[in-house]
């Protein structure tokens, strides 16, 4: 038992050991994503990328918008009191299962 246990420390211990020590010869890695932060891109400017995008939109060339949304329209009264649906809905017969073709599923 103590052979097993001094085994599994070891190999944990060393499965450590190669984890922390990454890939070979590899210190680009540790070092954090340097970025472009500071560079300026002075090619457009940010009025003409808002007029670029206005005249898409105006174009009809940018869909970001949901294209089914329309919006909701509430059911007409049917004419029906709450206490007649209660009893339409109500069971029939004894039993306490108010559909009838209760069928399981058959797939």
């Amino acid at each position: 038992m103590k052979t097993i246990a001094t085994s599994l420390i070891v190999s944990f211990a060393l499965i450590g050991a190669a984890q922390a020590a990454g890939p070979v010869g590899s210190s680009i890695d540790t070092l954090p994503f340097q970025g472009v932060y500071g560079q300026a891109d002075n090619s457009t400017s940010r009025a003409q990328v808002q007029a670029e995008l206005q005249k898409a939109r105006n174009e009809g060339l940018v869909a970001n918008s949901d294209v089914d949304n329309a919006p909701f329209t509430a059911q007409a009264d049917s004419g029906v009191s709450r206490d007649e649906v209660a009893a339409q809905a109500a069971p029939q017969s004894g039993t306490a299962i108010s559909d009838l073709d209760n069928v399981p599923f058959q797939g």
